[in-house]
C-alpha cells in the first residue's frame, strides 16, 4: 500500500512540474501568468482552445506540450486505477487470510474493540504472549493493530458473524471494549448464546450500564471511572497501597507481575508443601493466595500448606521467573 501511494505521489509531482514547466515557458514566450497557466491546461489535456494564440516561435514548445500532456495523464489515470484494484485486492486477500488465521484458533481470547481500552488490554495480553484475536470496525485502528503485529479482523463485533469468523466457538474467553455500552451488552448477549461456557468480560462506560451487562451475562464487569477514582483516592491516602496495585496490574517501573497459575497434571508442584516446594527457594516467586481445586480460596497461605493438581495459585514476582514457574507448573490458569 505505502509503495502504491508513493507512485500516486510521484505521478502528481511529475505532472506538477510539466505543468509548471508549461507555464514558464509560455509567461517567456510573452503571456501573462494566468494566460501561461491556462495555454497550458488546454494544451496537456489536449482541449485546444483557441482565444489564446500563441506566436510562431512558440510552436515547437506547444508541440512538446501535446505530447508529453496526454502520456502523462494516461499514467495519471493509470496508477490511480491500479492502486485502487491493488487496494481492493489486497484488502480482500488479506481479510481473507486473517479470518482462515482466526478460525484455526484454540482455547484463545477475543478481544472486542481496539480503542482507549482494547489497545490497553491488546498490550496486557501480548505481554504474556496470550492466543487472542482482535475485531475492530475502524479501518485505520485494524491498521494500527496489524502493524502492531496483532491478528485483527475488520468488522462489526455486535454481528454474530464476526464473532463466527473469530472462532467464538473455540474460545475460552471474550473481553468486549467496545465505544458504547449498549453495543458491549449486544455483543455479551450474543457471545453467551454462542458460546455459553465461555468467560466474559465487558466494559462499563456508565456506571449504570454494569447491572446490564451482568443480566446479560457478563462474568465480570469493569468500570474505568470507578476503578480510577478509587485508585486516585489510594494514591493520597495510601501510596504505598497504590504502588503494590501497579505491580498488581503491570503499571510499573520495576520487572514485577502477579498472575495465576495452575498446577497442572503431572506438574511436580502436586504433593509438594509450599515450604518445600522450589517456588519461592529457586524461583524467589511469592504466593498470595490459592484457589483449592475444591473452591475454597486461601489467602496468606501456611509454609505447609500442601499443593494439590487443579490449585491455583496466585503469585507475584519477575517476568522471567514467572515464565519459569510456569513451565513446573504445567499451565497457565
Amino acid at each position: 500500500m505505502v509503495g502504491a501511494l508513493r507512485r500516486v505521489k510521484f505521478v502528481f509531482i511529475l505532472l506538477g512540474a510539466i505543468t509548471l514547466a508549461g507555464t514558464l515557458g509560455y509567461r517567456i514566450g510573452g503571456l501573462d501568468w494566468q494566460d501561461a497557466l491556462y495555454q497550458t491546461v488546454v494544451t496537456i489535456t489536449t482541449v485546444g482552445y483557441t482565444d489564446i494564440t500563441p506566436g510562431k516561435e512558440m510552436r515547437p514548445f506547444t508541440i512538446l506540450l501535446v505530447a508529453l500532456g496526454p502520456v502523462m495523464l494516461a499514467l495519471m489515470v493509470s496508477v490511480i486505477t491500479g492502486t485502487l484494484i491493488e487496494e481492493q485486492i489486497s484488502e480482500f486477500f488479506g481479510k481473507a487470510k486473517m479470518e482462515s488465521k482466526a478460525r484455526k484458533l484454540r482455547n484463545h481470547l477475543i478481544v472486542c474493540g481496539f480503542g482507549r481500552f482494547g489497545r490497553t488490554v491488546a498490550d496486557h495480553l501480548g505481554r504474556r504472549d496470550s492466543n487472542f484475536v482482535v475485531i475492530e470496525a475502524d479501518p485505520e485502528r485494524v491498521e494500527d493493530a496489524t502493524r502492531h503485529g496483532l491478528l485483527c479482523l475488520h468488522g462489526d463485533a455486535t454481528e454474530e458473524e464476526m464473532l463466527t469468523n473469530a472462532g467464538i466457538e473455540h474460545a475460552r474467553g471474550l473481553l468486549t471494549t467496545l465505544d458504547s455500552d449498549a453495543a458491549n451488552v449486544y455483543v455479551t448477549l450474543s457471545a453467551k448464546q454462542m458460546n455459553p461456557s465461555m468467560k466474559v468480560v465487558a466494559l462499563a462506560l456508565n456506571e449504570r450500564a454494569s447491572s446490564k451487562l451482568r443480566a446479560a451475562g457478563a462474568d465480570e464487569v469493569i468500570s474505568p471511572y470507578a476503578l480510577g477514582g478509587t485508585w486516585m483516592a489510594q494514591a493520597m491516602t495510601s501510596p504505598l497501597v497504590t504502588d503494590f496495585l501497579k505491580i498488581a496490574t503491570g503499571v510499573n517501573p520495576l520487572n514485577y507481575y502477579m498472575e495465576e497459575l495452575r498446577v497442572g497434571p503431572g506438574s511436580s508442584l502436586a504433593g509438594q508443601t509450599l515450604r518445600d516446594s522450589p517456588i519461592r527457594r529457586d524461583h524467589g516467586v511469592i504466593v498470595l493466595a490459592i484457589r483449592q481445586h475444591d473452591g475454597e480460596l486461601i489467602t496468606n497461605p501456611r509454609p505447609d500448606l500442601p499443593l494439590a493438581e487443579g490449585d491455583v495459585l496466585v503469585v507475584l514476582g519477575e517476568e522471567k521467573q514467572l515464565r519459569e514457574l510456569e513451565t513446573l507448573a504445567g499451565v497457565r490458569a
